[in-house]
């Protein structure tokens, strides 16, 4: 069953939708509320001001007596207005005793029915002992805080604020406290929201049905009219010109596909006036070596940042689909890739054009080279009515860290070209792409150190045959490139197609010849360090591509584990990192930070017999001593630099090697 691109882009923009709303209702409704609630609060004390200076007239001492019930009634009065005026639900004045006991003065509610039950209630006269919240201990010593307290009982959610009532003599004589109803806030909060969100998702969905129209219209239609005229090319019809106006990868694709459209006809044609099956299979052949060798340059040479590419296709007579590729990404990174398509027909030109163009859009959009190459094959198995398929291996390097990652769909093991010894990769094999809906493809990662590099090649190097029968093999590949120097490997790619051709003088070409290689050649970059314990991953990963998994090795990594391991834990450091340089047989690391000033090449380390009573970190700093064949500290512009030598020939002693102070 074929998927559907469309199908999936309305998926992927309903839940995008969802997810946005309920985002966008929790950030919205979350700071409606701070807002709504900053506003109460500033209304909750307005309405406390206003209230005081109603109190300042009134005298709240008169106020308190129950025989002033004139100026008490007319008080109440204006408290009223004000509860009414600024939407409160209650007001209260009351006053609190020695013994934390509350005295109300007066209370007052928004509407009627409210006001008469809480006169009966909290009025003149009433006590009540609660215990005193936050708030009111806060405004007892005649602090004005600016926080509230919540309420929640059968009359709804309340927001409550307290304010001091300070007498002539600079003391609390009452607390003024409001109350405002949240049910109405988040109410309003909720209306607003509302208004707010709905033309906010509206704009939405426009904006995706004029993105989907677009990519309908540019891309999705497009795409099925190329699959359909593949699919249903009749070689004897004449048919219109693709009208594919896109200015990108999609219109050259319809162009190539029109020009070779009409080559094929004309070559057909042809042999149907010359009638003889001989000739026909030549012009056949004949187009699709000038569509593959219009794909594929034959040559290819890249040398910058450090990256040193170099890459050939020579197509046997028999038409075959080898491919390769060699471009930037984006982001800086470099991409090298080799592939042999099945088929040695139009079919199989047809198959590598379209795969060449699916890898690079792919890997050009996804960061995963497996991700990639996953995507690629299920393009390719829905567009594959012969059966073919392409085996690919796929390579991405970051210049400035030598980091790469790489990806095998059912191709060849590359070369590694380490700088102590020379291997093949074994790669975690994928299956040949188009062959399969899940073609399984993983990422594998490696570092590559100054001069370091990969070899690809297709079938036609390691299967090419001599006049007696006898293949190339992987064998002598490998003794091929054992035999050459590190200073000669740019020229690796025109030596073996030399000793291939040397090989099958006199059997002739019989399968194309893709080679491609690149050498890794940037040295002494600094690479940053996280001051945890995880920190010191990526010079335990160098140091083991440089030295490997050996005796010596591990004496390596423990040195330079303790001098990391001094810097996070004595230094106070809050910045690190790290250079490493490999030349001949030598080792060179080089650790910065920017903690405290410290040699750790003329700290006093005490004696053996000490050993249970030795200092944190002196012990490390002896191991540390101990391995390297030389060692250097110095302090500049505020940082250690602690540079560590260690020779890969010499067995190193034990003891105090050669440091040396800058």
């Amino acid at each position: 069953m074929k998927r559907s691109l469309a199908r999936r882009l309305i998926r992927l923009f309903i839940f995008t939708l969802l997810i946005t709303n309920v985002a966008s209702v929790l950030v919205s409704f979350q700071n409606a509320n701070h807002n709504e609630l900053q506003r109460n609060s500033s209304i909750a004390h307005s309405a406390a001001k206003i209230a005081v200076e109603v109190l300042d007239q009134a005298d709240l001492e008169k106020l308190a007596d129950p025989e002033n019930k004139e100026l008490y009634s007319s008080t109440r009065k204006q408290m009223r207005a004000v509860c009414s005026n600024l939407s409160l639900i209650y007001l209260y004045i009351y006053t609190v005793d020695e013994n934390n006991v509350r005295h109300y003065v007066m209370t007052v509610a928004g509407n009627e029915e409210a006001d008469r039950l809480v006169e009966e209630q909290l009025g003149l006269g009433i006590t009540s002992k609660e215990p005193l919240t936050e708030q009111e201990i806060d405004a007892l010593k005649g602090e004005v805080r600016n926080d509230y307290y919540l309420l929640d009982n059968e009359y709804g959610k309340t927001a409550g604020w307290v304010t001091p009532y300070i007498d002539e003599n600079g003391k609390t004589a009452a607390l003024i406290g409001t109350d405002i109803s949240l049910n109405v806030q988040n109410g309003e909060i909720v209306r607003n929201f509302l208004f707010m969100q709905i033309p906010v998702t509206v704009l939405l969905i426009i904006a995706f049905a004029w993105l989907y129209w677009t990519l309908k219209t540019g891309l999705l239609n497009p795409l099925h009219t190329v699959a359909e005229r593949m699919e249903h090319f009749d070689p004897d019809a004449e048919e219109e010109p693709l009208s594919i106006q896109s200015q990108d990868e999609l219109q050259q694709i319809a162009d190539a596909f029109t020009k070779m459209s009409g080559d094929i006809r004309m070559y057909i044609r042809n042999l149907t006036e010359i009638t003889k099956e001989r000739e026909y299979r030549l012009a056949q052949r004949d187009i699709a070596r000038r569509i593959q060798l219009g794909m594929v340059p034959a040559s290819f040479h890249q040398c910058e940042n450090g990256v040193d590419i170099h890459a050939l296709m020579d197509p046997a007579e028999e038409v075959g689909g080898d491919f390769y590729d060699c471009f930037e990404l984006p982001d800086g990174r470099k991409c090298i890739l080799a592939a042999d398509v099945s088929g040695k027909s139009i079919a199989g030109a047809l198959f590598m054009a379209l795969a060449k163009n699916l890898v690079r859009t792919h890997i050009m959009s996804c960061t995963d080279p497996a991700e990639a190459l996953n995507q690629v094959n299920d393009d390719l198995y829905l567009q594959n009515p012969e059966g073919l398929f392409v085996t690919l291996f796929a390579l991405i390097l970051d210049p400035l860290t030598g980091r790469a990652e790489y990806a095998n769909a059912g191709h060849n093991p590359p070369v590694f070209l380490g700088n102590r010894g020379i291997s093949y990769l074994k790669p975690k094999t994928g299956v040949a792409l188009g062959l399969f809906p899940d073609s399984d493809v993983e990422t594998e990662t490696m570092t590559f150190l100054p001069g370091e590099g990969i070899l690809l090649y297709t079938d036609g190097v390691t299967e090419a045959v001599s006049a007696e029968r006898k293949l190339f093999g992987k064998d002598r590949l490998l003794e091929l490139l054992q035999q050459k120097d590190d200073a000669k490997r740019n020229t690796l790619v025109t030596d073996i197609r030399k000793a291939v051709d040397e090989f099958s003088q006199g059997a002739g070409q019989a399968d194309d010849i893709t080679i491609v290689s690149l050498i890794y050649s940037k040295e002494d970059i600094k690479i940053p360090l996280e001051l945890d314990d995880e920190g010191f991953a990526p010079i335990r990963e160098k140091i083991l591509s440089a030295a490997g998994n050996t005796s010596y090795g591990k004496k390596i990594i423990l040195a330079c584990e303790e001098a990391f391991v001094n810097i996070v834990n004595y230094s106070g450091a809050t910045e690190a990192d790290f250079s490493f340089t490999q030349k001949d047989d030598q080792i060179i690391v080089t650790l910065r930070d920017n903690g405290a000033c410290f040699d750790p090449l003329s700290a006093v380390i005490k004696t053996d017999d000490e050993f249970l009573t030795m200092d944190h970190g002196g012990l490390g700093i002896r191991f540390m001593r101990s391995i390297p064949s030389d060692l250097s500290w110095t302090y500049n512009e505020g940082r250690n630099v602690l540079t560590l030598t260690f020779n890969l020939e010499e067995n190193q002693n034990t003891g105090e090697n050669h440091v040396r102070n800058k």
